[in-house]
């Protein structure tokens, strides 16, 4: 009798636990990623490239080699090149957390003068084959420098609004919002969460738009080692990186219109 009930016992828990699995199952799954925010998708994203060590970012001084379509330098003076040219040029982009930056453009034979564009935070300009130069417009520059490290951390961190976009193809696209004029969106992979492209916009129009690829290990963050970048829609540059410290600190004066770094 005792092992009647028993069973009994056992058959009721067993039909029990059959009904609370149906259960669970039939609960609609609020985390999966089709449910993510544009923040909670960059939170991720941000985990993939490095966490706490890209949060902590203060500078980057990157170092790249590759082809620059001529055309960046139109309209600085005599372009002995044309405008469908390619210079192969080694490039040292200094960033930092104020979304400050610099290119300084190492000397060759083809630009025989100082060649670097600044964006101080405020102002853009430089100097074209050693002929000191100021941009009018300051989108442009203003937007190279949205392109930094830190927007990423500011949209995390609610500093920026951002919005998710519609999925295309493999990636997430994710919307960073500056001000009504000025937004930058991001593409990101969908299996690594590695950005695979980003875009700003000016009044919804494409200004820039940078591919990255040829992600790697370096200091340890996955960062990409590969960049192309156009603007307006033109092909402007495709650089592969030789290399990045994001140890070494930037002075200040290095993002000033007439500094040396």
């Amino acid at each position: 009798m005792l092992r009647k009930h028993s069973a009994r016992r056992v058959l009721i828990v067993m039909c029990c636990l059959a009904l609370i699995g149906l259960a669970i199952g039939s609960i609609p799954r609020t985390n999966s990623a089709a449910e993510f925010t544009g923040r909670e998708i960059l939170s991720v994203t941000r985990i993939a490239h490095g966490g706490a060590d890209y949060a902590n970012l203060q500078y980057a001084t990157v170092k790249a080699s590759g082809f620059v379509n001529a055309v960046a330098f139109g309209g600085m003076g005599a372009n002995p090149l044309g405008g469908m040219a390619e210079v192969k040029l080694n490039i040292t982009d200094y960033q930092d957390k104020q979304l400050r930056r610099r290119l300084e453009v190492a000397p060759t034979a083809t630009l025989p003068g100082r060649t670097y564009l600044v964006f101080t935070g405020s102002t853009g300009g430089g100097m074209i084959f050693g002929n000191e130069f100021r941009v009018r417009e300051a989108a442009a520059s203003r937007h190279w420098g949205m392109m930094g490290f830190d927007t990423l951390n500011r949209a995390i961190e609610g500093q920026l609004v951002s919005a998710r976009q519609k999925d295309e193809g493999n990636d997430y696209v994710v919307e960073v919002k500056f001000n009504a004029d000025d937004t930058v969106r991001y593409w990101i992979n969908m299996q690594t969460f590695l950005i695979d492209k980003i875009t700003t916009r000016f009044r919804s129009q494409v200004l820039i738009e940078e591919e990255r690829s040829n992600y790697r290990r370096a200091d340890c963050m996955m960062l990409p080692f590969h960049v192309v970048t156009r603007l307006q829609g033109q092909p402007l540059a495709d650089l592969d990186i030789v290399s990045y410290d994001l140890k070494s600190t930037v002075p200040a004066a290095t993002f000033t219109l007439t500094a040396t770094p």
